[in-house]
């Protein structure tokens, strides 16, 4: 079974619609009323961004039933009984040729919109999205990833300790960071937070060890480095390439997929 399939297949339709809320927030809209429990006279909440729309949720990837007419009627009246512009569908499956045909006519004579998010769209925002939201609602069930089997795992300590920073307890400690040392060069160091207290960073900026566990983070933290060195004109201590490549090699045994999301929702 596909992972992103099973995800949305354990939500019930009541987390669905929460979860809707979160990727609808995601993508800049503004949450103007919530999901409530009960009848709903055809919206789920609403939205805006500035215009306002109706947000109707359908969570049928349990039958793999794509949303129809019947399944979204009286659309017109409910836009206006919202007084709203448009109309959002958060559809974990898709939708069928007819609804869409019904929507365009309406838009076209009505002067309204519409957007639908079915479940290809949803995961491909995914990827922007705060990883904790998304493992809140069981994306996965481990606050980390392991990447390679234990045999093949190889630690990454602290350069002042010797502890592994890639453990599950660690990682919230740890961070890397370009040092300065006494004589002037500079080295790419790791390590744990309480170890690096009186380590001199250069702008005192760091990448948190959370942080780097995210492709795009990392990357915007690499690219930082490498235009501090040329910049700045830094003067690398000789083991500053070694130990980058061997923080970089083995950071990737516990990276997440870029799917499932980025470092509180944020890029670098």
């Amino acid at each position: 079974m596909n992972r992103y399939y099973e995800f949305f297949y354990n939500m019930s339709d009541e987390e669905w619609e929460k979860f809707a809320v979160e990727v609808l927030r995601c993508v800049g809209f503004q949450i103007c009323t919530m999901p409530a429990y009960g009848t709903d006279g055809g919206k789920d909440f609403i939205v805006s961004n500035p215009a306002k729309f109706i947000v109707s949720c359908k969570h049928y990837i349990g039958s793999g039933n794509h949303v129809g007419q019947d399944d979204e009627k009286n659309i017109s009246d409910r836009l206006l009984q919202f007084g709203v512009t448009g109309f959002i569908g958060f559809y974990s499956t898709g939708i069928t040729t007819g609804l869409q045909n019904r929507l365009d006519a309406i838009c076209k004579n009505g002067n309204y919109s519409y957007m639908i998010f079915d479940a290809q769209k949803i995961i491909q925002i995914m990827q922007y999205m705060d990883t904790k939201v998304l493992q809140s609602y069981g994306l996965y069930p481990h606050k980390y990833y392991m990447n390679v089997s234990e045999d093949e795992y190889k630690l990454l300590k602290c350069m002042i300790c010797g502890r592994d920073i890639l453990t599950d307890e660690n990682i919230p400690n740890s961070l890397v960071g370009v040092a300065q040392y006494k004589d002037g060069t500079y080295e790419y160091a790791y390590g744990c937070k309480p170890c690096f207290i009186n380590i001199k960073l250069h702008y005192n900026a760091h990448l948190e060890m959370e942080q780097a566990l995210h492709l795009r983070q990392l990357q915007g933290w690499e690219d930082m480095v490498d235009e501090w060195i040329k910049d700045d004109k830094l003067l690398l201590n000789e083991k500053f390439y070694k130990h980058r490549n061997k923080f970089l090699n083995r950071v990737r045994q516990r990276q997440l997929p870029q799917t499932d999301g980025n470092w509180y929702g944020i890029d670098f």
